[in-house]
């Protein structure tokens, strides 16, 4: 595919910017003969991110840590879903227009549904962790939230627990690490990215 004027950008915005998003979106472009190519980009302001983005006619871009509650001061519209779990991780830019939704939520939904789960620690109560509770509520799991306050808790845990912060952790219970970095993270992330591109192609 050759990259020309009409050629559609879409990216993330992170503090920490990977490369998952780049190899996953561009092979499924390429794949399908989309003229679009996907590009990480490190940000510490969202609003100047997003500025930019409409500078750019970014026609779609991803939101990371920390920005996933903050995004939705600077979008027009924001999807049922992501005004119910109150984050967004999706923006969809029309002509300066921006959506906002959330397929984190559907990634985690998707990737505990095969298993039965009786009750898991949710770590944290972030943007992140907001949609992990609204998968758990979908699939009537029970859950506790486990914030700051209460983070010296971990060690007497005993179950199934979801890290839902970019924070290390350390136990010897059944941990599922949300870190996109992380196998399981890896694993969600893969499942909502599924999500993202029927959102920015519309399929």
């Amino acid at each position: 595919m050759q990259i020309n004027k009409d050629t559609k950008i879409y990216g993330s915005f992170s503090s920490n910017p990977g490369n998952n998003g780049c190899i996953f979106f561009n092979t499924k472009f390429q794949k399908n003969n989309i003229n679009a190519i996907y590009k990480s980009f490190y940000s510490n302001n969202i609003q100047k991110s997003i500025e930019a983005s409409k500078t750019l006619n970014l026609s779609g871009f991803a939101v990371s840590m920390p920005f996933k509650k903050e995004v939705l001061d600077y979008v027009n519209e924001i999807d049922t879903n992501a005004s119910l779990i109150g984050a967004a991780n999706t923006i969809v830019n029309n002509n300066g227009y921006l959506k906002a939704y959330n397929t984190d939520w559907i990634g985690v939904y998707n990737y505990l549904k095969p298993n039965k789960y009786n009750f898991i620690y949710v770590l944290g109560n972030g943007g992140f962790s907001k949609a992990v509770q609204f998968a758990l509520g979908k699939l009537n799991i029970p859950f506790y939230i486990i914030d700051r306050k209460k983070w010296g808790d971990i060690p007497n845990l005993k179950g199934t627990i979801f890290n839902a912060t970019p924070v290390d952790v350390t136990t010897n219970e059944t941990l599922i690490d949300g870190r996109p970095f992380k196998e399981q993270g890896k694993q969600i992330s893969l499942l909502q990215a599924e999500e993202q591109y029927k959102i920015y192609t519309n399929e």
